[in-house]
């Protein structure tokens, strides 16, 4: 009997301990990356947000102000 692909990718494949001490070391450093352009972005974009929600509150009131006073 000849193997075909459906054999051949069913084969037992046991990794190396350095082949798994690297997926292991590349999920840490993966994870802490995404930890830190995470915190980077809160710290940059929160305060960006937050002034964006003051201007678009400011002239929310200026547009009620000025709406209120040419409809009297």
């Amino acid at each position: 009997m000849t193997l075909n692909d459906r054999h051949i990718k069913n084969t037992s494949f046991t990794p190396s301990p350095a082949h798994t001490a690297l997926k292991k070391a590349a999920k840490v450093a993966g994870i802490a990356l995404g930890l830190i352009v995470g915190l980077l972005l809160w710290a940059i974009l929160k305060p960006i947000f937050r002034g964006v929600g003051w201007i678009i509150s400011i002239l929310t009131a200026i547009g009620i102000i000025y709406w209120i006073i040419t409809n009297l």
